[in-house]
């Protein structure tokens, strides 16, 4: 019985590599502009997807260490490879299925964590808590939003209800680190910022709440939660980094074409559109996360000022955003308009001067 059991788990192993292989390999080819060589790929421990074990006995979800650092976020901080944001699609079905097929996933591709999110290297959670020497939980999640309701998006508090139910927000946790809102923007175009004149009183004349009212109730709220799980934690909202250009029309860059890499670049081609929507977006998201923090007493982080001139449309040398088509110039990144290897350093080292 024993021996036909192992038999059946390992045929279930190899059922979900094959079933899965064909789209994530279709995947691998579309993203392939989307990231540096090589990164773009699906993460499988094969080992591990071959072994029955793994489907009779998955191990144990991450384990939660005194003194740790839980962090929350978006893509940016998750900063995963396509290939992996596909297979947590693609298997999100059966892990809702049964809370052991969370673990199961898990231990084939370790990029996923028990919740579902893919997260990759490097990031700014897995710096910083190197840089600071504390052991890290780390809730980010791609696509996650802040105040956008019934998309079917993971949201900032519902990390925050993993992080309580996994018991990693504690009375030793010491810091606790939370962005979100860029992904609010693009999904709520068509709801008043609040930072326009007369945005408030047509709010309350159509009977709608304005996105910077949103905002605040969503943080406040994510906040509060936080406090009251871990009492002693240093609580810090970081504001995103510089990432489309800071002009009139806020400029995007939709590739970068030339020979050679960062200060290797021999002759650079750009294309870029205006996008000053998504430009107001991150200086409105800057405000907020800034006004949330004085509000609730906590620490901000203000990432924006300290990355400018780095963003997506900067000189090759100086680009800590990848473009978004093709990108041959820009230093080695995950994904594309996400930070390069280089911005998820210096954005680390200057979250750690400051929290420290």
């Amino acid at each position: 019985m024993r021996i036909m059991s192992r038999s059946l788990a390992a045929s279930a192993a190899l059922a979900v590599v094959c079933a899965l292989a064909q789209p994530i390999a279709s995947a691998d080819i579309v993203n392939q502009p989307f990231a540096s060589p090589g990164r773009d790929g699906v993460t499988i421990d094969t080992q591990a997807a071959l072994n029955p074990d793994t489907y009779q006995n998955p191990a144990e979800p991450q384990s939660v260490q005194p003194g740790n650092m839980v962090t929350f976020g978006d893509s940016i901080m998750a900063n995963s490879t396509a290939g992996d944001v596909v297979f947590s699609m693609a298997t999100k079905g059966v892990a809702k299925q049964d809370p052991k097929n969370r673990q199961i996933i898990s231990e084939i591709n370790p990029n996923i964590n028990s919740h579902g999110c893919a997260q990759g290297s490097p990031s700014i959670p897995k710096d910083v808590s190197a840089q600071l020497g504390v052991p890290l939980n780390d809730y980010s999640c791609p696509g996650a939003v802040l105040y956008t309701a019934n998309q079917g998006l993971m949201t900032i508090s519902q990390q925050v209800d993993n992080a309580i139910s996994d018991g990693a927000l504690n009375d030793t946790t010491k810091y606790v680190l939370i962005q979100g809102g860029y992904n609010d923007i693009y999904n709520n175009y068509l709801t008043l910022t609040g930072e326009e004149a007369n945005d408030e009183a047509i709010a309350a004349e159509i009977g709608q709440s304005t996105q910077r009212d949103l905002f605040a109730r969503a943080i406040d709220d994510v906040i509060n939660r936080v406090r009251v799980s871990a009492p002693h934690a240093k609580i810090s909202l970081l504001g995103y980094h510089t990432i489309t250009d800071n002009t009139p029309a806020g400029w995007q860059c939709i590739y970068h074409i030339g020979d050679g890499r960062e200060n290797e670049n021999v002759w650079n081609a750009n294309g870029a559109f205006p996008v000053f929507w998504d430009t107001l977006g991150e200086v409105h998201v800057q405000k907020w996360m800034s006004e949330a923090a004085s509000r609730n007493g906590v620490q901000f982080v203000d990432q924006r000022d300290f990355s400018a001139g780095h963003g997506e449309c900067a000189a090759p040398q100086d680009r800590w955003v990848a473009g978004i088509l093709l990108d041959t110039t820009t230093g080695s990144h995950n994904l594309a308009l996400h930070l390069t290897d280089t911005g998820v350093h210096a954005l680390s080292g200057h979250i750690v001067e400051q929290i420290r």
